[in-house]
């Protein structure tokens, strides 16, 4: 059964909607608020340029309205309503992303594999040692995870995430990327150190895991790896 990371209520889910009923119903020209709100939210640069940019928009539709009828050549006022348009659509299709890394909707979780095998003696399905392995620890990182996100002084006290440190917690194969070490990144994600060395250089800028892949130039390749390994506890 898919069920969300970390489940908020409904009033939290159905207020979230504001993120894109501003743009929409502002036709675009308030779509630098609920990114202003994301942007003190997630503290990510992208977003705090994404803020500016849209409100430079408005402020210039703004402007070109204000101007008396004719000051304003209409090749000038087109691309205006343009850019305006755009806003609405471009900052919605973002928003839609936002809206659920800033209010924690969460993403489902992946379903499990089919464990159908040939029954045993007692009818029972068998279960293939090795896939139950791997979803032993896949379960004990979503685990780890959850306690990491509600309580993050706990994570470390149990050194989630940290490998390299002897710890009595098993959290399924996790590895820090905020505080362990750069030899443990690359041996845990599976990467080359120098791919490990562009972790640790922006890991204090990242907030998500996500965020890794706007910030170094890690290949398409190891992205899912690094999602399912990684974590960022701070």
């Amino acid at each position: 059964m898919d069920t969300s990371r970390r489940p908020v209520g409904s009033a939290v889910r159905i207020g979230s909607f504001w993120y894109l009923l501003v743009p929409l119903l502002t036709l675009g020209l308030l779509t630098f608020l609920p990114f202003l709100h994301a942007a003190i939210r997630l503290r990510r640069p992208w977003v705090w340029l994404a803020t500016v940019m849209f409100a430079l928009v408005a402020s210039g539709v703004f402007y070109v309205s204000g101007q008396p009828e004719g000051a304003t050549p209409g090749a000038i006022d087109a691309v205006f309503v343009v850019a305006v348009l755009g806003s609405m659509v471009v900052g919605i299709t973002v928003l839609t992303r936002l809206r659920h890394e800033v209010y924690n909707l969460g993403e489902l979780r992946r379903p499990a594999p089919s464990l159908s095998t040939a029954p045993t003696s007692n009818g029972a399905p068998a279960v293939d040692p090795a896939v139950q392995q791997v979803l032993q620890a896949r379960m004990k990182r979503d685990q780890a995870r959850d306690l990491a996100a509600t309580d993050p002084l706990m994570a470390r006290e149990l050194r989630i995430g940290r490998p390299d440190l002897p710890s009595e917690y098993d959290d399924g194969g996790l590895v820090d990327v905020a505080s362990a070490p750069e030899t443990v990144i690359a041996r845990v994600l599976d990467l080359t150190p120098e791919q490990a060395t562009g972790i640790v250089a922006v890991r204090d800028t990242a907030v998500a895991v996500d965020d890794l892949f706007s910030l170094t130039d890690l290949p398409v390749s190891t992205w899912d790896r690094v999602r399912d390994r990684a974590i960022i506890i701070r």
